[in-house]
């Protein structure tokens, strides 16, 4: 028997992917210690390439919890709710979280050249980077994967 053929994850971004991904949905838990490893996490500061339903696109500095052992970046999906209502006020709180989706991450510098530019959103395309990974965490009588 040869190796299994690797079946290709259609990506988005045009960039080479990053960082595992886990959008948090209880707010109750912060995660100062990794889910996976437990090492303490740190944080990193990031544009956010977030698809609003229907057809929006936003980029958003945020800071998110980050795990330099395991690659995991955790953004907390309470917090994006609030400044994507904030950003776009005509979306009805209440259904916000089911109307978005966290696609990747742009560098800075892309970020802040599509920023001052107002290029379009092709062009953050070809910037973006697509998440290698999206995790989910469920409490099993403490945190597993």
């Amino acid at each position: 028997m040869g190796k299994k053929d690797k079946k290709a994850i259609p990506r988005f971004g045009k960039q080479p992917p990053r960082y595992r991904f886990f959008l948090n949905p209880y707010r109750d838990v912060r995660f100062s210690t990794c889910p996976q490893c437990s090492s303490k996490m740190g944080q990193r500061k990031l544009p956010l390439f977030i698809h609003i339903d229907p057809s929006q696109f936003l980029l958003l500095n945020k800071t998110c919890r980050y795990c330099s052992h395991c690659d995991l970046l955790i953004a907390h999906r309470d917090e994006l709710d609030h400044l994507i209502t904030r950003a776009f006020p005509v979306l009805d709180p209440e259904t916000v979280s089911n109307q978005y989706l966290v696609i990747g991450t742009i560098d800075r510098t892309d970020w802040k050249r599509i920023d001052q530019n107002k290029l379009s959103v092709q062009a953050t395309i070809e910037a973006l980077h697509d998440f290698k990974e999206v995790v989910l965490f469920k409490p099993m009588g403490g945190w597993g994967r």
